[in-house]
């Protein structure tokens, strides 16, 4: 997929889209066929090209390895010694179900001050299950099997699963250098959403990370929608251009890691809902649910286990009662769509 008419204004850009479609097993069907479109929305997701880590001796290690992307189950790793690098969302979450099957549970922390100072849900981990230990990153893995740390203590393993994230994959596109693409970044993006070069005909949907995701990427759609029809306007190109700079140097001031360049969060804990009031026409999320999103989240990052138990009486009022509206609302949906189906 490239520009049909290099170095033409943004405005008149054309896309030439060459496809083929492939059938359920992955195999191609048919010949290429070449369409040419005013504009394209590239959303394929982040989520699909496993990024993994450069270990000394990953090449040689005789034992099993695999990406969390890989993981399904539990039960293949029955009676293994299992080693799972990394210690956010998914690590957690593998390392807890590993623990009902797997002989013995090892996590490697991202760096030293990590595994010498969990965070309070990996503490809260620790304590509910004696069979996870955590160490610091792994320095090596051995041929006999083994995996060096940081520290230089070993372990055992039959299985490394790396929870390592993802990296951005964007191979389709053709943009002559004016959008770049590496593991952590697609760039320049205005807003996430637009290269400043090549908008409004180019947009991405789907970039940002640590949001609301539906919600935010449905905000993101709309906006797309709104320039290309007309009913929006983007800024000048240099205009845009510039606060893509300024963007990246507050985020370098606040000593966000370039791996975090699509956090929205990064700076501003709101700035995700400032950005879809700013940008769609989306009605402003209630109150209460914007406080039961946050409030969830914090409970999923201090108890992973456990924050799905909770029930509505550790929620503060102004959650209970738009709870009780919400319910109340839905139940009498729910009653129409009935009666609807009944007249028919």
């Amino acid at each position: 997929m490239a520009p049909r008419e290099a170095g033409a204004a943004c405005s008149y850009v054309k896309w030439q889209v060459r496809s083929v479609h492939v059938d359920p097993d992955g195999g191609q069907e048919g010949s290429p066929t070449e369409e040419v479109f005013d504009a394209v929305v590239v959303a394929n997701g982040h989520y699909s090209q496993p990024r993994l880590p450069s270990i000394d001796g990953m090449e040689v290690w005789p034992r099993r390895q695999l990406h969390s992307h890989s993981y399904r189950v539990p039960d293949p790793f029955r009676d293994e010694a299992v080693l799972v690098v990394g210690c956010g969302e998914s690590g957690l979450d593998i390392a807890t179900e590993l623990c009902g099957v797997a002989r013995e549970v090892h996590i490697a922390a991202k760096s030293v001050e990590d595994a010498t100072t969990p965070s309070p849900m990996m503490s809260k981990l620790l304590a509910n299950h004696a069979g996870i230990r955590l160490h610091p990153p792994v320095d090596r893995l051995r041929e006999d099997g083994t995996v060096a740390f940081a520290d230089g203590s070993l372990a055992a393993a039959d299985t490394v699963i790396y929870c390592t994230g993802y990296s951005y994959s964007i191979p389709f596109l053709d943009t002559a250098g004016l959008v770049t693409v590496d593991s952590s970044r697609v760039g320049p993006l205005y807003e996430h959403t637009f290269p400043p070069p090549l908008a409004p005909s180019l947009s991405f949907v789907g970039v940002p990370m640590q949001i609301f995701a539906p919600w935010f990427f449905q905000a993101q759609a709309r906006w797309v929608a709104l320039v290309l029809s007309g009913r929006e306007a983007l800024p000048p190109e240099e205009e845009m251009l510039r606060a893509v700079r300024e963007d990246s140097s507050a985020r370098e001031a606040a000593g966000v890691p370039a791996y975090r360049t699509h956090a929205i969060p990064a700076v501003d804990r709101y700035e995700y809902l400032e950005f879809v009031y700013r940008h769609s026409d989306l009605p402003r999320m209630e109150e209460w649910k914007v406080e039961l999103f946050e409030t969830s989240f914090t409970n999923a990052m201090e108890d992973r286990e456990a924050f799905r138990d909770r029930d509505d009486g550790e929620y503060s009022e102004s959650i209970r009662e738009g709870l009780r509206r919400w319910r109340r609302l839905a139940g009498a949906q729910y009653e129409a769509a009935l009666c609807r189906c009944c007249v028919r």
